[in-house]
């Protein structure tokens, strides 16, 4: 099963990156500095983010959602890779 992180269409929400996955879509908002927390959110299979989610609950549907353990690594680097926000 493919995954695809778009940094564009994250930051027309206001994110890092979005990541698709199976039919789930999540975004992720990175700070910076790095020392501070992530905030992760669901969205429906239009984009539209619907609710504000845990790190254990993203971290729950990617090693659900994802093949294989080298998916989980690639999709943790992609996502850092996104545009950092000041609180």
């Amino acid at each position: 099963m493919g995954y695809e992180v778009d940094y564009a269409a994250a930051e027309e929400k206001g994110c890092s990156s979005r990541l698709t996955i199976a039919d789930r879509i999540f975004y992720v908002k990175l700070f910076q500095p790095s020392q501070q927390q992530a905030r992760y959110f669901a969205g429906d299979q239009r984009g539209v983010i619907t609710k504000e989610i845990s790190r254990n609950e993203f971290d729950f549907w990617l090693r659900t959602l994802a093949d294989k353990k080298t998916d989980l690594e690639d999709i943790a680097k992609r996502i850092a890779q996104g545009k950092k926000y000041s609180k």
